[in-house]
């Protein structure tokens, strides 16, 4: 055979050389390495994720109020893991380790999973001041201040605007546009009620009502229909006990206790006072729950009912001995005789009179 025929045979097979094979294996070493890891990275949220769903490994009751809040979050809305841990800028197992209460987010995390979710900003307040007190303080107290601009608004009008009822409506205005502006600058729904109390009967005053109203959607813009406020309402308490009353929908052993807007999630009441006397009480709504529950917002509506009193000449002002405030349904049921003896006395009196007038007239 020739060296022409030799060069052209095929190779046998066989397994290729040891040399060969480091050779391989040191090529692809990086590669191996990085699915290694991967799968390990997939086992592990595999892992915490089938954690969430397990009704016996982990009792719900033994969770924070953070972990718990955003289980039902993701499981009721169905929030991609994956998003929000890029929005976050952390691992798909790190939020996992979050649901499962295993490890603690830091305070810059917290801050921006409210941002990112500002539809559940009430609820995620609450979790995260009942799980991490204090996390939130630095960035809730920085733009929840009340600026000392609108006092100076205030008090100018206050010292320079002769007529009282204009100087009473220009302050009302002020103090509501300020507070919607401080409350609620991103459009998620509030509304500032400023409840005056009624003439006082012979047995003391009865009830608040409606005298100014401004608000955000879903409320309108301003009041279409006064309404009575008695006894049975949370302004009705804060005149009552002469102090600060809240109301949120987290707490249902509150829910019975005051008749609520349908809009309502949160209120807060303060009567609105001067030299140990009452004019009425302002009211902030919220469509959030918890919305005042951080000790910086309260304080906030209880400066602007300062400010409020201003409004008001001193006759408007009443001694808390005079609050005789009933319950709202006697107060829909005195409204509706009071209705019924009107038309009685229209079409029994009234109607009978009018062809004698128009020949009168004539």
């Amino acid at each position: 055979m020739d060296l022409g025929d030799e060069a052209i045979q095929p190779k046998k097979r066989g397994r290729p050389s040891k040399k060969h094979v480091l050779h391989v294996q040191e090529q692809h070493q990086p590669v191996v390495q990085k699915i290694d890891e991967q799968l390990a990275q997939n086992s592990s949220n595999r892992a915490e994720e089938a954690a969430i769903y397990s009704s016996g490994e982990e009792p719900e009751e033994q969770l924070s109020p953070f972990s718990t809040f955003l289980r039902e979050l993701l499981k009721r809305e169905r929030v991609v893991i994956a998003d929000l841990a890029c929005e976050l800028e952390v691992s798909e197992n790190t939020i996992y380790r979050w649901i499962n209460d295993r490890s603690d987010p830091r305070p810059m995390h917290l801050k921006k999973l409210v941002e990112i979710l500002p539809q559940h900003r009430g609820n995620l307040f609450y979790a995260i001041n009942q799980t991490f007190p204090g996390a939130l303080d630095e960035f809730i107290a920085g733009p929840r201040e009340v600026q000392k601009d609108i006092y100076q608004r205030v008090m100018e009008l206050f010292t320079t605007v002769v007529e009282p009822m204009t100087r009473r409506w220009q302050i009302i205005q002020t103090i509501f546009e300020h507070a919607l502006r401080y409350f609620d600058s991103d459009q998620q729904g509030l509304a500032i009620t400023y409840a005056q109390l009624m003439p006082v009967h012979a047995d003391g005053i009865y009830s608040l009502y409606e005298a100014a109203m401004r608000g955000n959607p879903p409320w309108s813009f301003t009041l279409e229909n006064s309404i009575y406020l008695g006894s049975t309402t949370l302004a009705g308490a804060a005149a009552i006990h002469d102090r600060m009353q809240m109301w949120d929908n987290l707490d249902e052993s509150e829910r019975l206790q005051y008749e609520v807007d349908d809009f309502e999630r949160s209120a807060c009441a303060c009567p609105v006072t001067y030299g140990g006397r009452i004019a009425g009480v302002l009211i902030f709504s919220s469509t959030q729950p918890a919305f005042f529950a951080h000790p910086v917002a309260s304080q906030a509506v209880a400066e602007y009912a300062q400010l409020l009193a201003l409004a008001f000449p001193d006759n408007e002002f009443y001694p808390f001995s005079l609050l005789n405030l009933r319950p709202m349904l006697l107060l829909l049921v005195g409204s509706l005789v009071i209705l019924t003896l009107f038309r009685l006395f229209y079409h029994l009196l009234l109607l009978p009179l009018l062809p004698f007038a128009n020949r009168v007239k004539k």
